[in-house]
Parts: structure tokens; C-alpha cells; sequence
């Protein structure tokens, strides 16, 4: 180790020519680690089990092989995913902690709870889309009806005593279902979860009758004949299930509701770790492998770069804001 002495008895030209500054008197730590030199932690806001908690562990798994560092998920439900997002959110912005977002937890859910401690599009650093998905109109083979003509004429023969569940309140999937409530005039009780794969248990059970659930999720289940399904929410017809009509070829003008996912950094995380991240996402939307996974699902590949994933959150917001006030949804 060099003292203060040694370094008076070294040759003045040592000291002027940068030899010792750069590296002679360099010590470990001093040196920075490159990004990531330890795990990095993926917060899905919702249970084990669920669409989202599937979701989000492909994605954990696409970015940890692209980063060659261990990206594990750390489930956090509660008020309809806002609690998990929170933490991830305000977490120090140093590429060590991401969020897995969706509607739920960066639009709708911010604009139901109160205080939710966060803006899921201002207070966030945009990474990256990559899948979007429909949802399915199904009933429990309870309910006499076939058709949604059928359903809106049933729900309205037994007014409040049919429910229709929810992975949380806030979500694509509860919104869903309160449009279809304004639109056809019918009374049918909100059931709200903390989970996709807890109200999807209740459904099968015949405990909830009604559901406008994400379609990776139901359909095995409307195939099996376990529900029967209805019609779709999206504006065209899916081809993951192309017999069956759209919600407004159904007969409910204007019915339109899909759901996304994505991943997003808190705000102040350095630039060069975003677009390391979403070139990651990137490629792995555009080959085979993902591919093939979200074929499976019955979801549509969706990659977008860091700003254009910003503005179409923010397009989003606006969107589902809209409806949130006109039809005056509250938490629950």
C-alpha cells in the first residue's frame, strides 16, 4: 500500500502522467459494476397463478436470458394491483427493480383508489410492450342463455341476482362488465378478486354466473364446455376463436374492451438500461420462441419502443379515464 510518504519519494513525472490515477491507485472500490452484476426483481402486482402472473414470468424469463442475469418475479396483490406497482414504482431507479404493467396496474387502478401513491404514466419510465390480448363474454352452463340477446333478457328477468366476477376492481376485465351493464340497461352484481385464477375457480363452481374474462384464460375453459361462451370484446373477431361474434355484432353498440402488458422502469432509471431493455423485448417479440408461447395463449405479439409505449399508456388513460367517470365507477 502506498503512503503519503512513499508517494513524496516517487518521481514528479509519475504523478503528472496519469499512470498512477488511472491505474496504479485504481482500487476495486472505486470501479462501478456493469449493469446487472445481481438479480434483478419483476413485480407482477397480482397472485400466483393467474393470466398476469403467467405473463409476467415470460417475460422475466425473456429478459433474463437477454441480460444473462437472473430476473426473478415478486408477486404483490392487493388493491387491484396498485399496492405491488406502487412499491416498484417508487423503488431507487437504478435497472433493479421493474414493473410488470397492464391496465389495471399503470391506468385504471390509479384512477379508482384513492391515494394510490403513484402516476402509472408520469411517475414511470416507459420500457416496453409485448403482447395484447381480448376477452371472452361466458356464463356458467347454469345460466339459460346462449346468445347475448339471451343473457341481456335473462339478467333482466332477475335483476341484481346474477353476478359477474373480476380479477380486481379496475381492471379490463370489471370494466368490461360495467359496460355491458350501462349499454344493455341490466342489473348484475360486481364480484371483485384479488386474482384472475380465484374468480375464475368461483365461475367454474357456478358460485359467479357471468364473467367478461381475458381469452388466454377462458377459453380452454369455454372449449371444454365448462362455460359457454358468448362473444367477444374486441372490436373485430379473434382468430383464436373466429365463430364467435364481437360484442357489438352481438347487439351491444359500441362494446369494445382488450387488455395489454408491458414493463416499466421507475422514472430517473438511466436511459441506456431502457434501451438495453427494450431491444431485449424487441427481439424476443419479433422470433419464433415468444412466438410460439403467445400463440398458445391466444395473444397477439405487441412491441413498441419506450416512447411509443408512453403514448399509448397515455392514450390509454384517456380512454378508459372516460369511462371510468361517465359510468361513475368507484373502488371497491
Amino acid at each position: 500500500m502506498l503512503t503519503r510518504r512513499a508517494l513524496g519519494l516517487l518521481p514528479a513525472g509519475l504523478l503528472t502522467t496519469g499512470l498512477l490515477t488511472t491505474g496504479l491507485l485504481a482500487t476495486p472500490s472505486l470501479a462501478q459494476s456493469p449493469w446487472p452484476s445481481r438479480p434483478v426483481r419483476l413485480v407482477v402486482a397480482f397472485p400466483a397463478g393467474g393470466l398476469s402472473d403467467r405473463m409476467g414470468r415470460i417475460v422475466a424469463e425473456v429478459l433474463s436470458a437477454g441480460l444473462g442475469q437472473n430476473v426473478f418475479v415478486d408477486n404483490r396483490g392487493g388493491a387491484g394491483g396498485t399496492a405491488g406497482t406502487r412499491q416498484a414504482v417508487t423503488a431507487p431507479p437504478d435497472g433493479y427493480t421493474l414493473a410488470f404493467a397492464a391496465p389495471s396496474t399503470h391506468i385504471t387502478g390509479p384512477l379508482l383508489y384513492p391515494n394510490p401513491g403513484y402516476d402509472g404514466v408520469a411517475d414511470v419510465a416507459p420500457v416496453g410492450s409485448f403482447a395484447q390480448i381480448g376477452s371472452m363474454a361466458v356464463v356458467h352452463p347454469s345460466v339459460p342463455a346462449t346468445t347475448v340477446a339471451e343473457l341481456v333478457a335473462h339478467c333482466r328477468a332477475n335483476p341484481g341476482r346474477l353476478n359477474f366476477g373480476s380479477a380486481g376492481t379496475g381492471g379490463s376485465v370489471h370494466l368490461a362488465g360495467e359496460l355491458f351493464k350501462s349499454i344493455a340497461g341490466v342489473d348484475i352484481v360486481h364480484v371483485p378478486y384479488r386474482g384472475g385464477s380465484l374468480m375464475l375457480q368461483d365461475l367454474l363452481a357456478g358460485r359467479i354466473q357471468i364473467a367478461f374474462d381475458n381469452t388466454p384464460q377462458i377459453l380452454p375453459h369455454v372449449r371444454s364446455g365448462a362455460v359457454r361462451g358468448l362473444a367477444v370484446t374486441t372490436r373485430e373477431r379473434t382468430r383464436f376463436a373466429p365463430e364467435f361474434p364481437t360484442m357489438i355484432e352481438a347487439g351491444v353498440p359500441d362494446f369494445e374492451i382488450s387488455s395489454w402488458f408491458g414493463v416499466t422502469a421507475p422514472k430517473g432509471t438511466p436511459p441506456e438500461i431502457i434501451a438495453r431493455l427494450n431491444g431485449i423485448l424487441r427481439e424476443a417479440v419479433a422470433g419464433p420462441a415468444l412466438a410460439a408461447t403467445l400463440e398458445v395463449l391466444n395473444a397477439e405479439p405487441l412491441a413498441l419502443a419506450p416512447e411509443a409505449f408512453g403514448s399509448f399508456m397515455q392514450g390509454q388513460r384517456t380512454r378508459f379515464g372516460e369511462i371510468i367517470e361517465r359510468l361513475g365507477i368507484k373502488a371497491e
